[in-house]
Protein backbone atom coordinates (compact mmCIF):
# COMPACT_ATOMS: atom_id res chain seq x y z
CA UNK A 1 0.00 0.00 0.00
CA UNK A 2 0.99 3.53 -1.01
CA UNK A 3 1.90 6.20 1.76
CA UNK A 4 1.53 9.49 1.99
CA UNK A 5 2.95 12.11 4.41
CA UNK A 6 1.48 15.61 5.35
CA UNK A 7 2.47 17.87 6.92
CA UNK A 8 -0.07 20.11 8.48
CA UNK A 9 -2.48 17.56 6.88
CA UNK A 10 -5.45 17.98 9.75
CA UNK A 11 -7.15 21.30 8.78
CA UNK A 12 -7.48 23.63 5.55
CA UNK A 13 -5.31 22.84 2.48
CA UNK A 14 -3.29 19.97 4.00
CA UNK A 15 -6.56 18.48 5.03
CA UNK A 16 -8.16 18.34 1.59
CA UNK A 17 -5.16 16.85 0.44
CA UNK A 18 -5.04 14.17 2.56
CA UNK A 19 -9.07 13.27 1.73
CA UNK A 20 -7.74 13.59 -2.09
CA UNK A 21 -5.00 11.03 -1.34
CA UNK A 22 -6.74 9.02 1.15
CA UNK A 23 -9.94 8.86 -1.59
CA UNK A 24 -7.22 7.41 -4.14
CA UNK A 25 -6.32 4.78 -1.82
CA UNK A 26 -3.22 6.15 -0.14
CA UNK A 27 -2.73 5.39 3.83
CA UNK A 28 -1.24 8.60 5.17
CA UNK A 29 0.53 9.86 7.93
CA UNK A 30 -0.69 13.46 9.01
CA UNK A 31 1.72 16.16 11.11
CA UNK A 32 0.62 18.63 12.97
CA UNK A 33 0.96 20.17 16.58
CA UNK A 34 -2.39 19.68 17.39
CA UNK A 35 -3.37 16.15 19.06
CA UNK A 36 -7.28 17.34 18.27
CA UNK A 37 -6.98 18.19 14.69
CA UNK A 38 -5.53 14.92 14.50
CA UNK A 39 -7.24 12.89 16.24
CA UNK A 40 -10.35 14.49 14.29
CA UNK A 41 -9.06 13.87 11.20
CA UNK A 42 -7.65 10.94 11.41
CA UNK A 43 -11.14 8.94 12.63
CA UNK A 44 -13.28 11.06 10.30
CA UNK A 45 -10.74 9.94 7.26
CA UNK A 46 -10.55 6.07 8.28
CA UNK A 47 -14.12 5.85 8.36
CA UNK A 48 -14.89 7.77 5.01
CA UNK A 49 -12.50 6.61 3.36
CA UNK A 50 -11.38 2.64 4.74
CA UNK A 51 -7.69 3.82 4.78
CA UNK A 52 -5.02 3.38 7.54
CA UNK A 53 -4.29 7.37 8.89
CA UNK A 54 -0.94 7.65 11.60
CA UNK A 55 -1.15 10.68 13.20
CA UNK A 56 2.34 12.26 14.67
CA UNK A 57 2.60 15.27 17.01
CA UNK A 58 5.72 17.52 15.80
CA UNK A 59 6.51 21.44 16.24
CA UNK A 60 8.57 21.63 12.75
CA UNK A 61 9.87 25.00 13.47
CA UNK A 62 11.98 22.60 15.82
CA UNK A 63 15.07 20.50 14.21
CA UNK A 64 14.75 17.78 16.70
CA UNK A 65 10.98 17.24 16.22
CA UNK A 66 11.53 16.73 12.28
CA UNK A 67 14.09 13.99 12.67
CA UNK A 68 12.08 12.34 15.16
CA UNK A 69 9.65 12.14 12.59
CA UNK A 70 11.86 10.80 10.06
CA UNK A 71 12.83 7.74 12.36
CA UNK A 72 8.84 7.44 12.79
CA UNK A 73 8.12 7.49 9.61
CA UNK A 74 11.45 5.59 8.21
CA UNK A 75 9.40 1.95 8.84
CA UNK A 76 6.39 3.06 6.12
CA UNK A 77 8.66 4.16 3.23
CA UNK A 78 5.94 7.01 2.39
CA UNK A 79 6.30 7.67 -1.41
CA UNK A 80 4.05 11.03 -1.60
CA UNK A 81 5.64 14.27 0.31
CA UNK A 82 3.20 17.20 0.81
CA UNK A 83 5.00 19.70 2.38
CA UNK A 84 2.08 22.11 3.46
CA UNK A 85 2.44 23.16 7.01
CA UNK A 86 3.69 27.35 7.10
CA UNK A 87 1.81 30.34 8.36
CA UNK A 88 1.49 34.44 7.27
CA UNK A 89 1.73 37.08 9.16
CA UNK A 90 0.18 40.85 8.16
CA UNK A 91 1.94 43.81 8.97
CA UNK A 92 4.86 46.46 8.45
CA UNK A 93 8.10 44.82 8.40
CA UNK A 94 8.88 47.72 10.84
CA UNK A 95 6.62 46.37 13.30
CA UNK A 96 6.24 43.16 12.95
CA UNK A 97 7.96 41.21 16.02
CA UNK A 98 10.91 39.69 15.58
CA UNK A 99 10.07 36.19 16.81
CA UNK A 100 7.59 35.62 15.28
CA UNK A 101 9.24 36.62 11.56
CA UNK A 102 12.25 33.97 12.87
CA UNK A 103 9.40 31.51 13.57
CA UNK A 104 7.83 31.86 9.75
CA UNK A 105 10.97 31.71 8.41
CA UNK A 106 11.76 28.56 10.59
CA UNK A 107 8.65 26.98 9.54
CA UNK A 108 8.00 27.77 5.95
CA UNK A 109 11.62 27.58 5.07
CA UNK A 110 14.12 25.98 7.03
CA UNK A 111 11.63 22.93 8.05
CA UNK A 112 10.02 22.73 4.35
CA UNK A 113 14.16 22.91 2.98
CA UNK A 114 14.69 19.75 5.46
CA UNK A 115 11.46 17.91 5.33
CA UNK A 116 12.14 18.14 1.31
CA UNK A 117 16.17 17.51 1.27
CA UNK A 118 15.63 14.69 3.62
CA UNK A 119 13.47 12.17 0.96
CA UNK A 120 14.60 13.88 -2.20
CA UNK A 121 18.15 11.87 -0.91
CA UNK A 122 16.24 9.23 0.63
CA UNK A 123 13.63 8.46 -2.87
CA UNK A 124 17.17 8.97 -4.62
CA UNK A 125 19.47 6.66 -2.67
CA UNK A 126 16.59 4.14 -2.92
CA UNK A 127 15.91 4.38 -6.29
CA UNK A 128 11.97 5.45 -5.29
CA UNK A 129 9.81 6.95 -7.92
CA UNK A 130 8.77 9.35 -5.57
CA UNK A 131 6.76 12.55 -4.93
CA UNK A 132 7.17 15.62 -3.43
CA UNK A 133 4.81 18.82 -3.45
CA UNK A 134 5.40 22.08 -1.68
CA UNK A 135 2.94 24.18 -1.01
CA UNK A 136 4.16 27.92 -1.98
CA UNK A 137 1.85 30.66 -3.34
CA UNK A 138 1.22 33.49 -5.65
CA UNK A 139 2.82 35.43 -3.45
CA UNK A 140 6.54 33.81 -3.84
CA UNK A 141 6.24 35.56 -7.61
CA UNK A 142 6.28 38.99 -6.10
CA UNK A 143 7.83 41.00 -3.63
CA UNK A 144 5.11 41.86 -0.68
CA UNK A 145 5.15 44.96 1.54
CA UNK A 146 3.25 44.97 4.75
CA UNK A 147 3.58 41.00 4.32
CA UNK A 148 7.71 41.17 3.44
CA UNK A 149 8.70 38.11 5.95
CA UNK A 150 6.04 35.79 4.28
CA UNK A 151 6.12 36.87 0.90
CA UNK A 152 9.67 36.27 0.88
CA UNK A 153 9.57 33.23 2.29
CA UNK A 154 7.15 31.84 -0.62
CA UNK A 155 9.74 33.41 -2.90
CA UNK A 156 12.32 30.62 -1.35
CA UNK A 157 9.87 27.58 -1.38
CA UNK A 158 9.21 28.55 -5.60
CA UNK A 159 12.50 29.15 -6.46
CA UNK A 160 14.26 26.18 -4.66
CA UNK A 161 11.64 23.71 -5.79
CA UNK A 162 12.12 25.08 -9.64
CA UNK A 163 15.31 24.61 -9.20
CA UNK A 164 15.32 20.95 -7.78
CA UNK A 165 12.87 19.90 -10.07
CA UNK A 166 15.34 20.86 -12.84
CA UNK A 167 18.17 19.16 -11.10
CA UNK A 168 15.88 16.13 -10.53
CA UNK A 169 14.83 15.80 -14.40
CA UNK A 170 18.63 16.53 -15.93
CA UNK A 171 19.51 13.53 -13.44
CA UNK A 172 16.80 11.21 -14.62
CA UNK A 173 16.00 10.03 -11.03
CA UNK A 174 12.26 9.45 -11.44
CA UNK A 175 11.04 11.67 -8.40
CA UNK A 176 8.81 14.07 -9.59
CA UNK A 177 8.85 17.78 -7.56
CA UNK A 178 6.23 20.17 -7.80
CA UNK A 179 5.58 23.66 -6.18
CA UNK A 180 1.52 24.85 -5.49
CA UNK A 181 1.25 28.38 -6.06
CA UNK A 182 -2.30 28.89 -4.86
CA UNK A 183 -3.91 32.34 -5.05
CA UNK A 184 -6.26 33.18 -2.15
CA UNK A 185 -8.39 29.83 -0.52
CA UNK A 186 -11.00 29.27 2.02
CA UNK A 187 -8.87 27.91 4.99
CA UNK A 188 -8.06 29.19 8.52
CA UNK A 189 -4.78 30.63 7.04
CA UNK A 190 -5.70 34.25 6.36
CA UNK A 191 -7.00 34.39 10.20
CA UNK A 192 -3.70 33.87 11.47
CA UNK A 193 -2.34 36.05 8.69
CA UNK A 194 -5.25 38.48 9.93
CA UNK A 195 -6.31 39.41 6.14
CA UNK A 196 -9.57 39.54 4.72
CA UNK A 197 -10.19 38.23 1.67
CA UNK A 198 -13.38 38.97 0.21
CA UNK A 199 -13.48 36.27 -3.19
CA UNK A 200 -11.98 33.46 -2.59
CA UNK A 201 -11.67 31.57 -6.35
CA UNK A 202 -10.36 28.31 -5.21
CA UNK A 203 -12.07 25.84 -2.41
CA UNK A 204 -8.86 23.63 -0.71
CA UNK A 205 -10.16 20.69 -1.99
CA UNK A 206 -10.21 22.07 -5.73
CA UNK A 207 -7.19 22.90 -5.01
CA UNK A 208 -5.87 19.81 -3.85
CA UNK A 209 -7.21 18.26 -6.52
CA UNK A 210 -5.89 20.30 -9.43
CA UNK A 211 -2.37 19.87 -7.92
CA UNK A 212 -2.30 15.91 -7.64
CA UNK A 213 -3.48 15.89 -11.07
CA UNK A 214 -0.91 18.28 -12.71
CA UNK A 215 2.49 16.81 -14.01
CA UNK A 216 3.78 20.47 -13.73
CA UNK A 217 6.32 21.75 -12.06
CA UNK A 218 4.93 25.24 -11.46
CA UNK A 219 1.56 25.15 -10.26
CA UNK A 220 -1.33 27.87 -10.63
CA UNK A 221 -4.47 26.56 -9.59
CA UNK A 222 -7.13 28.15 -10.84
CA UNK A 223 -7.71 30.60 -14.19
CA UNK A 224 -7.59 33.83 -12.57
CA UNK A 225 -4.58 33.26 -10.59
CA UNK A 226 -3.32 31.76 -14.02
CA UNK A 227 -4.05 35.35 -15.35
CA UNK A 228 -2.67 37.29 -12.51
CA UNK A 229 0.92 35.31 -12.70
CA UNK A 230 0.77 35.87 -16.25
CA UNK A 231 0.38 40.06 -15.86
CA UNK A 232 3.23 39.39 -13.03
CA UNK A 233 5.34 39.00 -15.40
CA UNK A 234 4.49 41.35 -17.69
CA UNK A 235 4.07 44.38 -15.79
CA UNK A 236 6.90 46.20 -14.09
CA UNK A 237 8.31 45.48 -10.78
CA UNK A 238 7.81 48.81 -9.71
CA UNK A 239 4.28 48.60 -10.41
CA UNK A 240 3.76 45.23 -9.34
CA UNK A 241 4.95 46.20 -5.93
CA UNK A 242 2.90 48.93 -5.47
CA UNK A 243 -0.43 47.49 -6.18
CA UNK A 244 0.43 44.98 -3.91
CA UNK A 245 1.24 47.21 -1.14
CA UNK A 246 -2.19 49.40 -1.91
CA UNK A 247 -3.76 45.82 -0.98
CA UNK A 248 -1.60 45.38 1.98
CA UNK A 249 -2.45 48.13 3.64
CA UNK A 250 -5.86 48.04 2.98
CA UNK A 251 -5.85 44.36 4.50
CA UNK A 252 -3.52 46.45 8.13
CA UNK A 253 -6.68 48.65 7.97
CA UNK A 254 -9.17 46.04 8.27
CA UNK A 255 -7.78 44.09 10.91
Amino acid sequence: MSIALITGGAIGLGRSFANKLADEGYDLILVSRSLDHLARAQKEIQIKYKVKVLIYIADLTKREDREKMFEYAKVYQPSVIVNNAGFGHNESFISSPLEKEFEMINLNVKALHHIMKYYYQQFKTENIPGRIINISSVAGFVPGAYQATYYATKSYVTSLTRAVAYESKKQQTGIQIQVVCPGPIKTNFHETAQTRVEAYKKSPDATARIALESKKTVIVPGFSNKCAHVMLKLLPNGLTIRAQAILGKKKQIKK
